[in-house]
Formats: structure tokens, sequence, C-alpha cells
């Protein structure tokens, strides 16, 4: 049967009509590939790979301690780079309390630290002292002599640089609630392991006793208060552990050398 001329010209125009859209959807589509794929190998290349580190909050150490921690190789596509284990490398350092990292375009890890900061020291063993901070971490080591001025807590240290000293715990309670004005008095913060009462060898031989880690800060108020106006005289201790009835302890051979000395009990 004769198709009618018209007919057949519109089926040619819309098969080219047709035909003409699968082609702009190809090029499309290939042009997405191709920039897709042009974005991907640029991040490949050497224009977006690693070649700078920027440590922030590092003051007390050696910055090159952290990128090494980091362990990413200069040249690494910046893109490849995992921040999450950048993290956890970089926290595993004994000193560092936290580690952010982030990419900076072109080519910088940017890590941002926290440093520990050491608030107390511990006998590590004959000659050593080893640094903790306010949860207890055990931030270093240092010798006798070169240990900064900070308070002695006088216990045996279970742990290792890295780790949590928890034996010291009672004692870090009592360095964050001494007054400023006390620590002068104070040559070694005391823990009992036992009962974890704590107290103080206090300068000229005398203890404090604290009893307890309750209440501290009226006990320091309480130890304040006798040393601000008791004679302290041949002065063994001063029981503060019940902090509205502080006693004091005189030694007796030093009283029997003194007899103006006498014991004394001071409540309220």
């Amino acid at each position: 049967m004769a198709i009618d001329p018209r007919i057949r010209a519109r089926r040619v125009a819309v098969k080219r009509a047709e035909g003409r859209k699968r082609l702009r959807w190809l090029l499309t589509a290939a042009a997405i590939v191709t920039v897709l794929g042009g974005g991907w190998l640029s991040t490949r290349s050497a224009l977006l790979d690693v070649d700078h580190f920027q440590i922030n909050g590092v003051s007390m150490h050696p910055e090159t301690i952290v990128v090494d921690a980091a362990s990413v190789e200069r040249g690494t596509p910046l893109l490849d780079v995992d921040l999450g284990s950048v993290d956890t490398r970089v926290e595993a350092i004994p000193w560092v309390k936290s580690a952010h990292s982030a990419r900076q375009w072109p080519g910088t890890v940017r890590i941002d630290v926290v440093e520990r900061v050491a608030t107390a020291i511990v006998p590590a063993r004959e000659g050593v002292y080893a640094l903790i901070d306010e949860s207890g971490v055990v931030i270093a080591e240092s010798p006798v002599g070169t240990a900064p001025d900070l308070p002695i807590i006088d216990i045996d240290l279970v742990a290792n640089v890295g780790e949590i000293d928890r034996a010291s715990l009672p004692g870090l309670a009592v360095v964050s609630a001494m007054p400023v004005d006390l620590k002068p008095w104070v040559q070694k913060i005391l823990v009992d392991p036992v009962s974890g009462k704590v107290g103080f060898d206090l300068v000229g031989s005398a203890k404090a006793e604290l009893g307890d880690q309750s209440l501290l800060a009226d006990k320091m108020e309480s130890l304040r208060s006798v040393l601000a106006r008791a004679d302290l005289t041949c002065v063994a201790s001063i029981d503060v552990s019940v902090a509205d009835l502080p006693t004091i302890r005189r030694d007796p051979v030093c009283e029997q050398s003194d007899p103006a000395a006498a014991d004394v009990s001071e409540g309220g």
C-alpha cells in the first residue's frame, strides 16, 4: 500500500528528532564523565597532594613530634588522607589531650592540638618524677633536678607514660581544692593507698590530716585558719578531718624542752 508522502515525511522528522535527542543525552553524559574524570585526576596531581603541615596549639613541645605521629607522607593525594586516623595517632602522644585535623587546599594538612598540662608530680623511681595532668594521665618523666615546681603527691606510681595513674587521683582532688596561699606551707600531698585518706607534709615537719575527700574546700579553709592564728610551736599534726573541729597535737618530746608549749584543741 502506498504511504502518503506527508505521513512519510512526518515519520522521518520524528526519527530525526529522536536521534538528535539521543545525541544530546550522549554528549551531556560524555561531558559529565569528562568533568568528573578530570576532577578526579586533578586530585591525584602534584598540585593537590600533601606539601605542608600546619600545627596549631603546640607551645611546650616540638611540632615535629605531631607531624611524625600523624604519619602522612608528603606527596599523598590530599583527598586520600584519613583524617580520623590522623587524629587517633596524634592523640596517642602522651601529652596530647585532643587533636582535630582538616584539609586545607591545595596542599596542607592542618592539625589543631590541645596539650595536656602537668598539675602535679609523682615519684616514679629513684631520682625520677612523673608529670601528671589533672585527670591523672602520666605525661612524661623527668629527673628530680629538672622537674617543674609542682605539688608532689607522695604515692608510688602505678602507671606508665600515657596511662592514667589512678592511685594519684585522691591527691589530684586535693591539688584542685588547694588555695594558692596554702601551697607554700605544703611540702608533699599524702595519700593512704588503702583508705584513700589524704593529708599534707607541712613545712616544719608537721602533718595535716584531711581524712577522706569529702568537703575538701571546708577542710582547707579550716587548716588555713589554724595556720594563721595558732601557736605552731612543737606542732606534730593538725587534724581537720572534721572541718568545724580542728585539732592540734604537739610533739611531747619537744614540749618537754619547751615548757611554754601546751596541747591545744580548737573547735568552731
